[in-house]
């Protein structure tokens, strides 16, 4: 993945660099002589923090890179640094990120900009903007908080990677990169579950998380994502795309290791106890079969995939594996958890009856703890993100954010379609599948709007609107014998 953002003045980056790292050495030496080893242990971070800012106004591109690989593990760094908002420090380098493109666009790449996924995540943009002013929600720094998963993250990540991701070689990086970092995430739920957990996990449950991660004496593996559903949610994502790549046109050697690496990735799904993660292997495979177009191997995948589904559905066998249970359990319609989830819709779908535009953006779940303690909507959780982007933004709303997601579907097909490059069009059938899993999953958990999926899926959607991108017609054999 090599950047390819040109500075159009780099004298005066390398002017605002040196500036930076000269103010940062006189910070450190004065904090330092005032002898607080507190602030000081603190403040040797800086250059690094220096060093970011520099990659990201010499290149862009760093700043999105960054963007997705600190998506994958800044929450759960949150477990060891108790109390610094790092959370925010996404919006400073997708601002930072943003504001240096801006200082690099020209009529070569402002052309990239015409795409119907850009102009419905403006059309949800300039919607989010407006419930600011919503009659039912008072409280504007609750808006503030909630609106960065929702929109403003999107309306930074769709043109930088429309800007920046426009080259075959980014299309592999991407996927190598969700692939890495499942592995790492996977061998470190498996240590949670078979070594054990470390005193600052241990007290992260024990100041709430053990409610939802420890049943019935079980702990379910979190590893270092914000829950155990995020966990398993994006476990299965990287799994699936080790399987594609293993399905692709790749050496045997490096088929096999995709092959580890979809083993690794499903252990680590099975040690969440989640169920959300069945559907996004389930319906990604499905995806996979019909656009593949290869009957050798849709017959018989289609009869794979209804044995696992009448094994899990209808007997009992592994039910004394919790990670089997958890799994079966998806597929009761009658499962405790989901008539709840059920019964609290019917509740939300009667406040909504009159309130077409939503409660407002930061009136649920943790921001409604938070902002609105007394509210309603407190004791409802939303329990899905789209039943949450439909409680706070109302059936408008909802209308308006799923049309960014019909574009996607639509038109990832047709534009897949059109790409040549048969390892393209594997990788790109791969995010597309992906995507539709994760859209299944976000039914049941608001897995869609949390990091890492909400770095990843925007990024993927724009890919897949621009799929013909990533397309490499002069490696095609046919064509290079100018055929």
């Amino acid at each position: 993945m090599r950047p390819n953002a040109k500075a159009i003045n780099p004298q005066g980056n390398t002017f605002v660099i040196s500036g930076l790292l000269v103010m940062t050495g006189i910070t450190m030496a004065g904090v330092l002589a005032a002898g607080d080893i507190g602030i000081g242990s603190l403040v040797a971070f800086l250059p690094v923090l220096v060093g970011l800012i520099a990659l990201i106004i010499s290149n862009p591109y760093f700043g999105l890179l960054f963007y997705i690989h600190y998506s994958f593990f800044f929450i759960g760094l949150n477990r060891y640094v108790v109390g610094l908002p790092l959370g925010l420090s996404i919006d400073a380098v997708l601002f930072l990120a943003t504001l240096s493109m801006l200082f690099r666009l020209h009529k070569d790449n402002i052309r990239k900009l015409n795409n119907g996924f850009l102009i419905t995540t403006v059309l949800w943009f300039i919607y989010t903007l407006g419930e600011a002013f919503n009659p039912e929600a008072g409280n504007l720094a609750a808006w503030v908080y909630a609106v960065r998963g929702l929109s403003f993250y999107a309306i930074q990540t769709v043109p930088l990677t429309l800007l920046l991701f426009d080259k075959k070689e980014h299309l592999d990086g991407f996927i190598k990169i969700i692939i890495g970092w499942g592995i790492i995430g996977a061998i470190w739920g498996w240590k949670q579950i078979n070594i054990g957990l470390d005193p600052f996990e241990n007290g992260w449950l024990e100041s709430g998380g053990k409610i939802t991660h420890v049943l019935g004496g079980q702990l379910r593996a979190f590893s270092f994502f914000s829950d155990a559903g995020q966990f398993g949610v994006t476990m299965a994502y990287a799994a699936f795309l080790s399987l594609m790549m293993a399905l692709g046109p790749n050496k045997a050697a490096t088929k096999f290791w995709y092959i580890v690496a979809f083993i690794v990735c499903i252990i680590g799904m099975g040690t969440s106890g989640s169920r959300g993660p069945v559907f996004v292997i389930f319906f990604g495979l499905v995806t996979y079969l019909l656009l593949v177009k290869n009957y050798k191997i849709l017959v018989p995948g289609i009869s794979f995939i209804l044995i696992v589904f009448v094994f899990l559905k209808f007997t009992f066998i592994g039910n004394s594996n919790y990670q089997v249970y958890r799994i079966r359990t998806a597929l009761d319609p009658n499962e405790a958890s989901l008539l709840v989830r059920l019964s609290n819709q019917d509740k939300l779908r009667e406040y909504l009856k009159t309130r077409p535009f939503g409660a407002g953006i930061g009136t649920t779940d943790s921001w409604a703890l938070r902002f609105y303690p007394n509210s309603y909507l407190v004791n409802l959780p939303t329990d899905s993100w789209f039943v949450k982007v439909w409680v706070e933004n109302g059936v408008v709303g909802l209308s308006v954010y799923a049309l960014g997601l019909a574009f996607v579907i639509v038109m990832g097909v047709v534009n897949i379609r059109k790409v040549k490059n048969p390892d393209s069009k594997q990788k790109l059938i791969a995010l597309y599948g992906g995507f539709l899993g994760i859209v299944t999953a976000s039914f049941g958990n608001p897995v869609f709007g949390q990091a890492p999926l909400g770095a990843l899926m925007y990024i993927s959607m724009t890919m897949l609107s621009t799929a013909e991108t990533y397309d490499e017609p002069e490696k095609i054999p046919e064509l290079a014998n100018g055929k």
